[in-house]
């Protein structure tokens, strides 16, 4: 099966917001099968398959974290 486009997504809920990073999820074929990380004042990142759960949650989790130096 390939690849659901992004916009078959038709509703998207919030699973995690903070000051710097909000994530959502949504659902194209199966449950929660995108991901989204939105940075405040930047571009959003699509996650999809079965990591795509990990997967944002470490990129929103290193945005929430970083450390400037």
């Amino acid at each position: 099966m390939t690849k659901p486009s992004i916009t078959a997504v038709k509703e998207w809920e919030i699973a995690y917001e903070s000051e710097l990073v909000r994530v959502e999820v949504g659902t194209a074929v199966f449950d929660a099968d995108y991901w989204k990380v939105v940075p405040t004042g930047k571009r959003a990142t699509y996650f999809y398959g079965e990591s795509a759960w990990s997967n944002s949650q470490r990129f929103a989790r290193d945005i929430d974290f970083a450390v400037s130096v």
